[in-house]
């Protein structure tokens, strides 16, 4: 069930009916909406408590994670960001760069 839209998390977390609900949610008239829904957060709530409940699953997902940089996490949370949060971070990635170039220049890179 790879999918790049996923995150690590989600993949292993996600089940084939579930993506089918999700799938077909769109269709529905808006009461069959809102129990559909309902439906999904259950299963997802039941299959994350079933998951975790084994902690060999924990320590897979930390180990499989990257462990990234702050400029690494808030590119990977602009892909799901308006063009105006797309900009902000942009903003706050260009501050990190010259916080790290000021710490090269001025202190040799040591903290």
């Amino acid at each position: 069930m790879e999918n790049d839209n996923f995150s690590l998390y989600d993949d292993r977390l996600q089940s084939k009916d579930i993506l089918i609900l999700k799938t077909i949610l769109p269709y529905l008239n808006s009461t069959a909406q809102k129990n559909i829904s309902m439906m999904i957060s259950y299963l997802q709530l039941q299959k994350t408590m079933e998951y975790f409940e084994n902690p060999e699953n924990t320590m897979q997902i930390c180990a499989m994670e990257t462990k990234g940089s702050t400029a690494d996490i808030l590119n990977a949370v602009k892909v799901h960001c308006n063009q105006t949060e797309q900009q902000q971070i942009d903003r706050i990635l260009n501050a990190l760069q010259m916080i790290s170039t000021y710490e090269i220049l001025f202190n040799g890179g040591d903290e």
